[in-house]
């Protein structure tokens, strides 16, 4: 029989914040480029099969060796643009947040002593590009709105639910942000977080 003390022994023992299938962590690197810091962008290889051509930050999932997601952070860049570890100076981290898909994204904020000698890795990577942190603080993106439709399947159990029509859709929505650079259209994810960084350094200088 199921108890209190029998509960709290389970949850006690079961520690969530070891899953890590649905965490991933990014960095967004800064570069001084002509007395202007500036931050440092991606543009994902054509051949990738998720997001093809978009523009992001380095990162990705957390692995089982990584002792946090800073490190995940840290790895990712090395690995994607070439950049040595002891050329990343961390300089702090933005809140977590959820993306869209349910992904527990870590943003970490670091300072990246050059450019210069970049390897980066085409498997992933077709070219990067910078932008004046100015130009941000300058200029605000547009917005539109994401709608996001659940269709009930043929199985669902209307019968336990009266006060639902056959035709009922669950809809929810949320903002999506565009920041266009020259040539460069900067969306998503990526805005949301460039988006969360300047009003973050706005608010407290």
């Amino acid at each position: 029989m199921i108890s209190i003390e029998k509960i709290a022994h389970i949850l006690k023992n079961t520690n969530f914040q070891k899953e890590i299938n649905h965490k991933a962590a990014i960095l967004i690197p800064i570069v001084e480029i002509d007395d202007q810091l500036q931050l440092l962008f991606q543009i994902r290889s054509k051949t990738l099969k998720w997001q093809p051509g978009d523009i992001c930050f380095p990162g990705g999932k957390v692995e089982k060796n990584d002792l946090t997601p800073q490190d995940t952070a840290i790895r990712e860049t090395n690995e994607e643009l070439g950049i040595n570890t002891n050329q990343i100076t961390i300089l702090g981290q933005l809140p977590k947040f959820i993306a869209s898909l349910g992904m527990v994204i870590y943003p970490f904020v670091g300072k990246i002593d050059s450019i210069n000698n970049l390897q980066l890795n085409t498997d992933e990577v077709e070219d990067i590009f910078t932008v004046p942190i100015q130009w941000f603080i300058n200029n605000s993106p547009k917005q539109a709105t994401m709608l996001v439709g659940h269709k009930p399947a043929n199985d669902f159990p209307f019968d336990l639910l009266p006060n639902r029509s056959t035709d009922w859709q669950k809809r929810s929505e949320h903002r999506v942000y565009f920041y266009q650079f020259h040539n460069h259209v900067i969306w998503g994810l990526t805005a949301q977080i460039i988006q969360n960084f300047i009003h973050t350094i706005n608010t407290n200088r």
